[in-house]
């Protein structure tokens, strides 16, 4: 194994610890619409940073750990939500992984590029998780679809905030990362 995979390996754990522990935040700040909005902000800083620093499958493998903790922690309260939960953080990871950075050797951020992907990946991210939560009340509630939808949408309106917020913070944070230590420049 290459040094440079052995990096973006350690990386990618320490991204996973990361995100675990502002899950974690859940225990000691509450569980509250505030605490909601600050932690997925802070877990989908996690996996656009993995997506965009280290690469598909260091977003991916953000991407799936952080719902299954969320699962454990019993914040995703009907367990038919995690595929679409995941389904969600996976499109953002692979849009961030594949459009974000033009050069894919450097952190460097070109902002008309980011915006565009970060603003494209929070939209398909919550049409993803909008649609399956849709799916979700129609077959568990007996709710009629048309009825499931407004409802969603109005419910997952927080994925385009904290993914805004995300990706606000990763043009920020990105640039200040230590390139060389996964093997890009800054």
């Amino acid at each position: 194994m290459s040094s440079q995979n052995i990096r973006k390996m350690v990386a990618t754990a320490l991204l996973i610890a990361l995100a675990v522990v502002f899950q974690q935040l859940r225990f000691v700040l509450g569980d509250t619409i505030v605490t909601t909005y600050i932690i997925s902000s802070l877990v989908n800083l996690c996996l656009i940073i993995a997506a965009t620093a280290v690469g598909l499958w260091g977003g991916v493998s953000v991407a799936v750990a952080t719902p299954l903790v969320a699962l454990l922690q019993g914040h995703i309260k009907l367990v038919q939500m995690l595929p679409w939960i995941l389904a969600g953080n996976l499109v953002l990871v692979l849009l961030y992984a594949l459009f974000a950075l033009k050069d894919k050797s450097s952190l460097t951020i070109i902002l008309p590029r980011w915006l565009i992907t970060g603003v494209v990946a929070a939209a398909v991210k919550y049409a993803v998780i909008g649609f399956g939560q849709s799916t979700v009340l129609t077959s568990v509630n007996q709710v009629a679809f048309s009825a499931a939808v407004s409802t969603a949408a109005g419910l997952q309106l927080v994925q385009l905030i904290t993914a805004g917020i995300a990706m606000a913070l990763g043009w920020i944070i990105l640039p200040m990362l230590p390139g060389r230590i996964i093997g890009k420049s800054a």
